[in-house]
């Protein structure tokens, strides 16, 4: 008897640290700047989003078509989150600013930018879309991601990109102001976005506003409400399909069919010279 109420007082208390561990996570993000409208979801619960709210891994964000977020993370480096979009924060292991980290973010639908802040060489930094992998140490780079391709824009420094897939081992290393399309097909040909293109996405990824101090101690409270019911999968009012942003809507790019901002099918003049400059770099 005597053991069997040790057993169970020794799972309650595991149970109880477990679960005092889940709702006191340790931050790992925080909003800097926000503009509009966004919402974060955790546990099965959301809320508005706030200018200084501390985010932990497990979180996800999203924008309304006046939302615009700005995150800082853990280790420095600085994410910038577009209107109507959706980004989880997968996954952000950091001791802080130069130190091995261990990143994992997902943009699911919308338009990114992101600057990675130097590592160590043992560090791992990956953005996923639907379509496509991105990982880089040190760098700036930008992404559309829809329900049909992701576009991937590199802005200065380098990135890897191969499609998202288990068995995917292609890739590719860009450098400044080459971008690539991933689809189902896989990686397309890189090329040079002509300036207007590269423009657009940086308006669309431009959050106004002055940093908040950045500071994990400090931070105001989530109003989390739990979230109503999903509804029934065969219900066909429920089925609501994500678009990529259409970044310049009098372009002949911007199409019906789901796959705005850049067309699959276009072209630019493609340079062998991969590590040429233009003036199509950014202040972040």
């Amino acid at each position: 008897m005597t053991t069997m109420i040790w057993r169970n007082l020794t799972c309650g208390a595991v149970a109880l640290l477990a679960t005092t561990a889940f709702a006191w996570a340790d931050p790992v993000a925080q909003v800097v700047r926000l503009s509009g409208q966004a919402a974060v979801i955790r546990d099965n619960a959301t809320a508005p989003l706030q200018l200084g709210a501390l985010l932990e891994n497990g979180d996800r964000l999203t924008t309304d078509a006046t939302g615009r977020v700005r995150l800082q993370l853990i280790d420095g480096s600085v994410i910038n989150l577009g209107s109507q979009s959706e980004f989880a924060i997968d996954e952000v292991v950091s001791a802080g600013p130069g130190t091995p980290r261990e990143i994992e973010l997902d943009l699911q639908s919308g338009a990114l930018r992101a600057h990675a802040a130097p590592a160590t060489p043992q560090s791992r930094f990956e953005i996923r879309t639907p379509k496509a992998i991105t990982a880089v140490r040190g760098t700036e780079w930008g992404i559309l991601a829809g329900p049909a391709q992701s576009d991937v824009l590199v802005l200065s420094g380098r990135v890897g990109v191969r499609k998202n897939e288990i068995s995917g081992k292609s890739a590719i290393s860009l450098t400044r102001t080459l971008g690539v399309t991933v689809t189902d097909a896989g990686l397309g040909q890189s090329s040079r976005w002509p300036q207007n293109e590269v423009d657009a996405l940086l308006a669309a990824t431009d959050v106004p506003g002055e940093d908040r101090p950045f500071d994990l101690k400090d931070g105001p409270a989530l109003d989390l409400t739990p979230l109503p019911p999903k509804a029934s999968p065969d219900n066909p009012g429920n089925d609501k399909k994500h678009s990529k942003p259409c970044l310049d809507p009098g372009s002949k790019n911007c199409r019906g069919d789901g796959n705005g901002g850049r067309d699959s099918e276009h072209s630019s003049d493609h340079t062998k010279d991969h590590e040429h400059d233009s003036n199509g770099g950014s202040s972040f």
